[in-house]
């Protein structure tokens, strides 16, 4: 048999252990959130390794940055200079250099590009000659 159902029977309110496990489930989800947006943001945009120094700051242009990324080697680097003194410089900044090939390179992926500054040389006996620079990137 049926047991008839009155609207006072049937409880149409949480109880306080509901509330509290909502306001929980609430709470950690949005704790969730807010770590997967921070780790989104880390991960298209991480802010290391910083650039060098003289790297810093440059035009948006890749073609008035990689002017004024020349102009700054220039100044930091002036004649007369040793390998030595510039290789020694060069990692200072953070650059990776190839002693052999004559060269130092720093890139940085940087959402939604990989920068690239690059410094060669060219020596007689243990004097720099000449220095070229490039600065530029590959974009999506």
């Amino acid at each position: 048999m049926l047991h008839d159902v009155k609207m006072s029977d049937i409880n149409v309110y949480a109880s306080t252990e509901e509330i509290s496990m909502l306001k929980k489930v609430l709470r950690w989800g949005f704790v969730l959130l807010a770590l997967i947006a921070v780790g989104g943001y880390l991960f298209l945009f991480p802010p290391l390794p910083r650039p060098p120094e003289l790297g810093r700051g440059l035009p948006n242009n890749f073609a008035a940055a990689d002017e004024e990324f020349g102009r700054r080697v220039l100044a930091a680097f002036p004649a007369p200079l040793t390998v030595e003194a510039l290789i020694s410089r060069l990692r200072e900044q953070g650059f990776t250099v190839n002693e052999e090939a004559k060269y130092a390179i720093f890139e940085k992926n940087q959402f939604p590009c990989t920068l690239m500054w690059r410094i060669d040389w060219t020596a007689e006996g243990d004097s720099v000659e000449n220095l070229t620079s490039k600065y530029g990137g590959a974009c999506l």
